[in-house]
């Protein structure tokens, strides 16, 4: 059977009374729930009591306990300014605040200042505390990795955005300087070569393009213009490749007035792959590409559709389904991947069909959104 770790509390509470109350509720707790949800907490507890702020911070610089369970109220402190002062010397020690009953909203601002949870002395129950304790030590552990994770994400850019580019582009500069000074017989090394590094500088832009979506993930989506947004990528097909692209727009929106959406900036960067897919899978000499948006009260939908190859039906229904993302048989590379975890973001719907007499038709749809 595994032994829960001992759980190390540092409780700062100035009335005898109320610390004895807590006291007595883990022992009670431990004597008739010990093991019951086989976590924090569910082990032994070391209580350190003291009541005043300044002993608090004392034993915060000497070591970090599990969880600070912290009365507003002290005889050197008192309010918002006691969790702020304990949030400053251990910012990622998580605090559990104790109010009275008529501090309740003073208890949730508390939250805003870096406190996990608050608790309402007077109805406190066993189970209620060790709790609300468990689930402060594991939202702080959560936070803590996810710091740590976008801190790792942070160096990975830097890395893939200047090391890796910078080294990829000095490849391709110094091939492309060797091919007109080898022999013809060492020419098609040195195309390889050339070859070899575009694809290199292109996947480390889509890298780089992937690490942008993981670290922009989860912001507030907001009114973004898509008529700008779709002619910024469509002006960029049309410059550096041979495809020939159409663009209309039909429903309840004047051709001059842009089409706002709920999405983020990264918007374009969904188009771009969008177009880049339709272009690359295709056996035409000159890939024709048509854009066709459809603007209603609700919702937009952007249809784009090429001539090129197709997709085999069973592939289709992997490409439209968040579960099979980058699953060797979706066939979906790192374009469409960005593409689908974007959409997501966006809460836009993704729908590919077969366009007739040939080629596929990739349709998104998003909700509008009104600029302020």
């Amino acid at each position: 059977m595994n032994v829960a770790a001992p759980v190390d509390l540092l409780l700062v509470e100035d009335d005898l009374e109320d610390a004895l109350t807590v006291e007595r509720l883990f022992a009670q707790y431990q004597g008739t729930n010990r093991g019951a949800y086989g976590g924090r907490l569910d082990g032994d507890v070391t209580v350190e009591h003291v009541d005043r702020l300044a002993s608090a911070l004392e034993a915060l610089e000497e070591r970090s306990p599990d969880v600070v369970l912290l009365d507003l109220m002290l005889p050197d402190s008192a309010g918002l300014d006691t969790v702020e002062a304990v949030v400053e010397h251990a910012p990622t020690v998580p605090i559990v605040v104790l109010t009275g009953q008529s501090e309740v909203d003073v208890g949730v601002e508390a939250i805003r200042r870096g406190a996990q949870d608050y608790l309402v002395k007077g109805t406190l129950s066993a189970e209620l505390l060790v709790r609300t304790l468990r689930y402060a030590i594991e939202r702080a552990h959560t936070q803590y990795e996810l710091r740590e994770q976008n801190h790792h994400l942070a160096l990975l850019h830097h890395f893939v955005r200047t090391d890796v580019r910078t080294d990829a582009s000095m490849i391709m500069g110094w091939s492309d300087h060797l091919e007109d000074r080898v022999d013809r017989a060492d020419k098609p090394v040195i195309e390889r070569l050339l070859e070899a590094s575009r694809h290199l500088l292109d996947r480390t832009d889509a890298a780089a393009e992937f690490l942008d979506v993981l670290e922009t993930r989860e912001h507030d989506l907001e009114p973004t213009d898509l008529s700008l947004a779709l002619e910024r990528k469509i002006e960029r097909v049309r410059h550096e490749t041979d495809a020939e692209i159409t663009f209309r727009l039909s429903g309840q929106n004047p051709e001059d007035e842009p089409v706002f959406v709920k999405a983020t900036s990264m918007l374009e960067i969904a188009f771009k792959h969008l177009f880049e897919n339709a272009v690359i899978h295709t056996d035409r000499e000159t890939p024709r590409i048509s854009v066709t948006t459809a603007v209603d009260d609700d919702r937009v939908r952007v249809a784009i559709a090429d001539d090129g190859v197709g997709i085999p039906d069973g592939q289709k229904e992997r490409l439209v389904d968040p579960t099979a993302r980058f699953d060797d048989l979706s066939g979906m590379g790192m374009g469409l991947y960005i593409v689908t975890t974007l959409l997501e973001e966006f809460g836009a719907d993704l729908e590919i069909e077969d366009n007739d007499p040939r080629g596929t038709i990739v349709t998104v749809a998003f909700d509008r959104s009104n600029p302020a």
